[in-house]
């Protein structure tokens, strides 16, 4: 059974801890931002913080995409460049550590080890010591896991994890100290492994950090490989419990899982088996993991095999071919082995064959002294025996024994080794050796049924363990509520006495205070409430001496009006002149104009408002009794009923003044007939709308009807006090149309 490679969520989990101990973070820029970043050519140190940080964003990005590598060397070397020109040694440290990241990113971690030497170089003399913190754990990561590369790799982590305590990072050097722990693991210094684990557990413990299913795994492959199977399930499922706490949906949980999964596996607990690799299955196809996904597919069908249900197995097999060729030399050791396996199973021999041939193929390419090697022979021997072809396993057979001690296996190979061996001598007739190998399997096989026995043994005190402990719990937190209940019974009835005393007292002592207060709030609201009505009298009469001042002031603006007009009446008849009197004829209708609104204001009770309604009909009204020429000429009027502002009412008044007196006096000459129209509509919540127009001659070819007299001028400036916007048109023979739209300072509606 296949372990999950854990390389790469370590490899994140570093980076990830590098990173925020520094002013590095990640960025939102997008690809023309870098672009531009990278051409300019601001030369200082604050541009290669951040193209520092710009660089790593593209790294950070998910699926290492090949446009994400280029723009991270290129910026690296721009970084390089910069740093040189300023003879800046600290940012030429920062382009190497980052040309060293996107070559691990880039699948070349190797390549950048030179890049990772001389960053560790030059940031441990001109940088921080978390960035050189950051370069040694870029140049372990450019190590690999072989024999040869792992004491190094680990030397260099346990120099970062130092340089963490140092600076009182308790937190990240822990997360070191974990990934530590596994590379001890992986270099079979399991209870060196151990040591660092459990002091590294106790850290989190102290902290209070909750994602513990990482180390909790690790510590559950490490008592795995020690053969403590008890204690290899207890701290899985503990990573189990952990990850489910978190919500951690990554890939530890997948490697959680699986690791459940092997060692019920390892006792035959086949059911158990299926269902944790199928809850890593869910997550490594949620996290995109190809690799794991296949590892799953593989743990499910060689577990479905186990247990004879050798279709589920192949149809399970063929899901994983959908995931494309492998890349784990383990999964491609294995597969060829179970489908062949699974086809003699079925007695489809035909079918069994081809893998043979691939597991064949690829035992050729292994080191005969090689551990993968002795699993491989394993299979061919088993082909060859099912198929009939005895002889042809005696090479296999004596290479297998060849390398048997020093090639340490499994318990379960090694009785699966002895069994072929009696298959082969009893089929050529070898008596003796047969026996003698038949009774080694039996030894062996009572060993293995020991171990399955200890192992089942184990899992049934763990879950004995589990249920009593919970029983424990349980008993505990029942007895904790019973003398809970009994000591609050005895408080509450220890104090209910001189609690009702108390209340007792504290009642009457509140009620003669309340009766107090509300005597004295009467009191108090009775002098306000006298305060307040002599105030309202006062305000009152200031209101109603306001208001008989602005009507006695528009009362007298409008007899002055009309003395005005009465004056310009009467020097008019002294007048000879037609333009002086025609002038003084125009000044007195818009004098009228106005006079009409200040009437109308001290005639009413709403000093700041005019009835635009009233107002036009009683100015339209005038205008007709004014003028000799109006017997043949029609006037309509349309207007909603609204109220304006007094500022706005007067320039509108003294606009109609002069478009209607203009229509009166030049649009039907020669006493002939015609219609003036004059509108004022409401167009929306704020805004009107004043057309003004007639059917009469209109202008002549050479005048302007912009700027052809005093009035037009007048229209023009009125308008301007209103923001309004004025557009007059005209056409021989066509009329005089005038329209007026503009925005409502006091805006209101009335009846009609």
């Amino acid at each position: 059974m296949r372990k999950m490679i854990r390389g790469k969520i370590w490899i994140w989990m570093l980076l990830g801890l590098a990173v925020t101990g520094e002013a590095y973070g990640q960025s939102a820029a997008g690809p023309e931002t870098i672009g531009r970043l990278v051409q300019s050519r601001k030369g200082d140190t604050a541009t290669i913080t951040a193209w520092m940080k710009r660089g790593e964003s593209f790294l950070d990005k998910p699926g290492s995409l090949e446009p994400d590598m280029k723009m991270a060397f290129q910026i690296a070397g721009q970084m390089e460049k910069l740093s040189k020109e300023l003879r800046y040694p600290a940012g030429l440290g920062l382009s190497k550590l980052l040309l060293a990241k996107a070559y691990r990113e880039s699948g070349h971690s190797g390549e950048g080890r030179a890049s990772s030497e001389e960053a560790v170089r030059l940031l441990s003399v001109y940088g921080t010591p978390r960035l050189k913190a950051e370069a040694i754990l870029e140049l372990g990561g450019s190590y690999s896991n072989s024999a040869e590369d792992l004491p190094i790799k680990i030397s260099l982590y346990k120099q970062g994890i130092d340089i963490y305590q140092s600076l009182g990072d308790s937190l990240s050097a822990a997360k070191l100290n974990e990934f530590r722990g596994d590379l001890l693991k992986l270099n079979g210094q399991y209870t060196e492994a151990l040591e660092v684990l459990t002091a590294t557990l106790s850290v989190y413990e102290q902290m209070g950090y909750l994602r513990l299913q990482g180390i909790y795994s690790i510590m559950g492959e490490i008592h795995h490989e020690l053969n403590n199977f008890t204690q290899s399930l207890r701290y899985s499922l503990l990573a189990v419990e952990a990850g489910k706490k978190t919500g951690d949906t990554g890939p530890v949980m997948s490697t959680v899982y699986n690791r459940v999964g092997v060692n019920y596996y390892s006792i035959k607990y086949y059911d158990e088996a299926i269902d944790y690799f199928n809850k890593a299955l869910a997550l490594a196809r949620s996290n995109r993991d190809t690799g794991s996904i296949k590892t799953m597919l593989v743990n499910i069908a060689d577990a479905c095999r186990n247990k004879g249900e050798y279709r589920r197995s192949l149809d399970t097999m063929f899901v994983s071919a959908q995931y494309g060729p492998n890349v784990d030399e383990v999964i491609g050791m294995l597969e060829p082995s179970l489908y062949m396996k699974d086809y003699l199973a079925l007695m489809e021999f035909d079918k069994a064959a081809p893998h043979f041939r691939s597991l064949v193929n690829s035992y050729k390419h292994y080191s005969p002294s090689d551990r993968f090697s002795q699993i491989m022979r394993l299979g061919i021997i088993y082909y060859l025996q099912a198929v009939g072809r005895f002889s042809e396993t005696i090479p296999y057979l004596r290479s297998y024994a060849h390398y048997k001690d020093s090639i340490p296996l499994a318990l379960v190979r090694k009785v699966e080794g002895e069994y072929l061996f009696y298959r082969t001598d009893s089929a050529m007739g070898n008596i003796s050796s047969a026996f003698s190998h038949f009774r080694q399997y039996k030894l062996l096989s009572d060993s293995l049924t020991s171990v399955a026995q200890a192992k089942q043994l184990g899992v049934l005190q763990l879950q004995f363990e589990t249920r009593q402990k919970d029983k424990n719990i349980e008993l505990l937190m029942q007895k904790s509520a019973l003398q809970e209940v009994l000591l609050q019974n005895e408080k509450v009835f220890r104090n209910a006495f001189a609690a009702g005393v108390a209340m007792l007292v504290l009642f009457s002592a509140l009620m003669y205070n309340r009766y107090r207060l509300k005597k004295r709030s009467n009191l108090e609201l009775e002098s306000k409430q006298r305060e307040i009505n002599d105030q309202n009298e006062v305000l009152k009469k200031l209101v109603e001496e306001k208001e008989w001042l602005l009507k006695e002031v528009h009362h007298r603006v409008k007899n002055n009006l009309q003395i005005v007009i009465s004056l310009l009446n009467t020097q008019s008849e002294y007048l000879d002149n037609a333009d002086a009197i025609a002038a003084i004829r125009n000044s007195q209708h818009r004098m009228y104009a106005m006079s009409l609104i200040h009437q109308r204001l001290y005639q009413v009770d709403n000093l700041g408002k005019i009835d635009m309604k009233w107002y036009m009909g009683e100015l339209i009204g005038y205008m007709k009794e004014s003028f000799e020429q109006t017997d043949k000429i029609s006037f309509t009027t349309e207007t909603d009923p609204l109220l304006l502002d007094v500022i706005q009412a007067v320039p509108i008044g003294l606009i109609i003044n002069e478009a209607v007196s203009n229509s009166i006096k030049y649009a039907f000459p020669g006493g002939q007939g015609g219609n003036i129209y004059v509108s004022l509509k409401r167009t929306n919540e704020a805004g009107c709308l004043l057309l003004i127009s007639d059917d009469g001659i209109g202008f002549l070819q050479e005048q302007d009807p912009e700027n052809t007299s005093l009035g037009m001028s007048l229209m023009h400036g009125l308008s301007g006090q209103l923001d309004g916007n004025f557009r007059i048109s005209a056409a021989v023979g066509a009329g005089v149309r005038i329209r007026l739209s503009f925005q409502c300072r006091t805006f209101s509606t009335i009846n009609s």
